[in-house]
């Protein structure tokens, strides 16, 4: 099946846009234009590989505190409402509704929650731009493996499926743009299925894209445990894939479809291209233990994205508190932390804490 559609385009004008408005704000130094909201630290599942702590905190944000963030932040922003799983926050549709009044959103989410009257209520917003799901193989069964304490996961994940088909069937009758989009972390557990996925995903569940994560090499990157400034310095060793040679094999083979059927893929950190015909293919840096920077542009994710944790703290690329937003968002942005992180990366370019983050570049 062969299929480009105006969703998929206007996912690809955003991550331009963002890269192009990066590059304006570090050299202005000005606001960044994403702003991810982790609106919950907790979920409807128990996946024993999340790094996210799913503990109640006391000093949770509220529903209208959260509507008082977004009224603050600057014009043409982004929102991207995660956890978590965010559809289990309490006060999540009024404060959807209220971002894309005013922004345009994306949503996280493990799929598991949504309904055919949660979509319909989404899809009445026309700023309502990705709706992003995790599945990390067919059927999503590492995930039942992932939840050891859950009995009905097979009848849960194929409510997940029915929903993403009644999202496209809806979107399609009404004429909205948004993206289906699919995210598969890769691991050593599916290496070898990759390009199963890939298929699974675009054409089993008949989603518009699908991005590939490689394991993040260093834990203080979009955490939601804090560490201290200093440990943006640590060295962590990357996880080392074990067949890596298979991961690269399936890669191609996912690159070879994109080519063939029109379609879009993303790789995250994007050390090489799976859609275009013209770049050679090379991930060799996504297997190493210690961060190249020679294999990698400077960054300037913390002028393009920013998050706000469940409990207010506001942190960019690595979980270094930079302030509590309750404090006020320009407050916290010309705050001396934040200025002095901008600082760091704009001297260093790239730090330990940058192993393998998703947000790199290559250098060529």
């Amino acid at each position: 099946m062969s299929k480009v559609d105006s969703s998929q385009i206007d996912r690809q004008k955003y991550h331009e846009d963002l890269v192009k408005y990066a590059d304006k704000a570090f050299e202005k130094d000005a606001f960044p234009k994403r702003y991810c909201f982790i609106l919950t630290n907790l979920c409807n599942l128990a996946c024993n590989f999340c790094f996210q702590e799913r503990k109640k905190k006391h000093d949770a944000m509220t529903k209208d505190e959260w509507l008082s963030v977004i009224d603050s932040l600057p014009a043409d922003s982004r929102i991207t409402l995660t956890g978590g799983e965010p559809v289990v926050f309490k006060g999540f549709q009024e404060i959807f509704k209220r971002a894309c009044e005013k922004f345009e959103v994306n949503i996280i989410t493990n799929g598991i929650l949504l309904t055919e009257e949660l979509i319909d209520f989404m899809l009445q917003f026309k700023n309502f731009k990705v709706l992003s799901v995790s599945i990390d193989n067919r059927n999503n069964s590492i995930r039942k493996i992932a939840n050891l304490k859950e009995k009905n996961w097979d009848q849960k994940w194929g409510h997940a499926e029915k929903m993403m088909a009644y999202f496209q069937k809806k979107k399609s009758e009404i004429g909205h743009a948004c993206t289906l989009d699919s995210k598969t972390t890769i691991l050593d557990e599916n290496a070898k299925d990759l390009f199963d996925i890939h298929l699974y995903c675009l054409e089993d569940l008949n989603c518009d894209t699908h991005a590939f994560q490689f394991l993040k090499g260093h834990p203080i990157q979009h955490a939601d445990i804090m560490f201290k400034k200093e440990d943006i310095f640590s060295k962590h060793d990357a996880h080392v894939y074990k067949d890596f040679d298979i991961i690269v094999s399936e890669l191609k083979k996912v690159k070879e479809y994109n080519i063939k059927n029109k379609r879009w893929g993303f790789l995250h950190p994007s050390a090489s291209s799976i859609m275009d015909p013209a770049e050679e293919f090379n991930i060799d840096s996504m297997n190493k233990k210690d961060l190249d920077k020679k294999s990698f542009k400077p960054c300037k994710a913390p002028w393009q994205s920013v998050h706000i944790n469940t409990d207010g703290n506001v942190f960019p690329c690595m979980a270094i508190p930079m302030g509590n937003i309750r404090e006020g968002y320009d407050k916290v942005f010309n705050g001396q932390r934040f200025k002095e992180f901008r600082d760091i990366i704009r001297n260093e370019g790239l730090v330990e804490g940058c192993n393998r983050c998703g947000w790199l570049k290559p250098s060529s």
